[in-house]
């Protein structure tokens, strides 16, 4: 399949010098969430290649066909947020594959169609009836055969690009970065081919995600098992977003180097709140939950504890809002219940930018994860944008979880069990009153954020690839 290419722009207030001092290695970027796609997968890896030239690195990005509909779309990849371009460095190499890659059954159907109707006519066989008696039947392969999800089937046409690509750039190292999990076996195939380290970026668990249950059966457990065996095996560093995950791919692997295994958290770009103007307080009490629901991410605890507030707290009727923005999953109508009488407000969707903005303006961040097997290991990017807002937070996650810790310990953060409804209704009064006693300012300092800036991680970045063609080289050399 042919691949489409653009040159990333940026305005004139961008910063220059992004891609170092004209020595840069480069580094090939194996990722289906790239701008313009809203999603936070999206956002890590923006970042990364936003901030990786100031370390010496130059990223080439391969990643799907751009997606066309609106903001407001609820799909993973089909929502677009075209400002988050503009955060990409100048002339940042980016090659987009086919259309056609991301939904080949509706492809294929209409190409043979095409070809088949003209001799089946004169039966009453014209071209939709061949596309409807194809679709289903090129659908059910694609399905049965997109393991570990559909992005498998663009792993010809992305090896084709790489080796094509990689005769003009000498690609110094790869990364890939999953979820999708496609993209690692993508990564590990241009690995074996190029010979060059590869680093794999897991967002996600694996063999413990959460949020899908495509291999609940005993052959797709196995294989999961297998392929990320083989991933830990094959890559020069297998990076979490968080050290629960790092411990748990190192007791998974215990004959592997515990120097493969390196965290490198989600996080926040200062730059992304610096707007230079002063906060100016809300005239009711505002909570905002800004991120995705999923059958998995149930707002309902939150929900419950916000109405028992609301009935216990004189006032609060008149004083509160709870607002959510971005994908509702399945609980719009949760959301937009009559019984609120306005209190409950879905927002839409927001490009990231303006999210951020409501985020700093919001009176109380809510931060929500399920109690539920493999929630341990989640840590989204949206607890680091809630810290480096300045804003308090609400924490409604498993309290010997990741997130956890990661927010323990942090001024104006409350941490609730999801399913202690009362705590979690107690919390939102406590930030209630100390908001109309004007006391709900926090104190969290530069020094401890540096750390969860994106810069600082894309450093780390760096020194993964540093260390990986480091050991390449020496490996080499040794061997002559």
């Amino acid at each position: 399949m042919p691949a489409d290419v653009f040159r990333s722009q940026l305005s004139d207030s961008a910063v220059d010098g992004d891609w170092g001092d004209g020595e840069s290695k480069t580094v090939l970027f194996i990722t289906s969430r790239f701008p313009p796609v809203a999603s936070v997968g999206a956002t890590r890896i923006r970042k990364f290649a936003k901030y990786l030239g100031q370390f010496g690195w130059r990223p080439v990005v391969i990643t799907g066909a751009g997606p066309t509909s609106c903001s407001s779309d609820h799909s993973v990849r089909g929502a677009v947020d075209e400002e988050t371009v503009l955060d990409l460095p100048r002339g940042l190499p980016v090659y987009r594959l086919s259309a056609a890659l991301d939904d080949l059954p509706t492809f294929l159907s209409r190409g043979y169609a095409a070809r088949l109707y003209p001799a089946t006519q004169w039966l009453g066989m014209d071209r939709q009836a061949w596309e409807d008696a194809l679709l289903w039947r090129f659908r059910r392969v694609h399905d049965w055969g997109s393991f570990p999800d559909s992005g498998v089937w663009r792993l010809a046409s992305t090896v084709a690009l790489a080796l094509r690509l990689h005769r003009h750039y000498r690609f110094r190292a790869i990364f890939s970065s999953g979820m999708p999990f496609s993209d690692h076996m993508i990564g590990m195939v241009i690995r074996r081919l190029l010979r060059r380290p590869w680093l794999a970026d897991f967002r996600d668990p694996w063999v413990e995600y959460i949020h899908d249950t495509q291999w609940n059966s005993p052959s797709r457990r196995r294989l999961t098992r297998m392929a990320e065996a083989a991933i830990v095996r094959e890559a020069s560093s297998v990076i979490s977003v968080n050290d629960h995950m790092t411990r748990r791919f190192t007791s998974r692997y215990p004959g592997r180097s515990r120097g493969k295994f390196v965290t490198i958290t989600n996080g926040f770009d200062p730059a992304d709140f610096a707007t230079g103007a002063e906060r100016v307080p809300n005239q009711c009490f505002r909570m905002l939950y800004a991120g995705s629901l999923y059958k998995t991410r149930n707002p309902a605890s939150v929900l419950a504890a916000f109405r028992r507030f609301i009935k216990d707290t004189p006032g609060s009727q008149q004083h509160a809002r709870f607002d959510f923005l971005g994908r509702p999953g399945p609980f719009i109508k949760m959301l937009e219940a009559a019984s609120d009488e306005g209190r409950v407000r879905y927002a839409g969707m927001l490009p990231h930018r303006e999210a951020l903005r409501a985020v700093a303006e919001a009176d109380l961040n809510v931060v929500l994860h399920p109690k539920i097997p493999g929630s341990a290991c989640d840590t989204t990017t949206k607890i680091y944008e809630c810290l480096g807002s300045g804003r308090p937070i609400l924490a409604v996650v498993p309290l010997d979880g990741a997130a956890a810790a990661e927010l323990r310990g942090f001024d104006g953060v409350t941490l609730c069990d999801p399913d202690d409804s009362v705590a979690i209704s107690r919390g939102i009064a406590e930030w209630y009153h100390r908001w109309l006693a004007g006391e709900d300012r926090v104190s969290r300092s530069d020094e401890a954020l540096a750390p969860l800036t994106r810069r600082h991680q894309a450093g780390l970045l760096a020194r993964c690839l540093d260390a990986a063609v480091g050991a390449k080289r020496y490996s080499e050399q040794g061997t002559r």
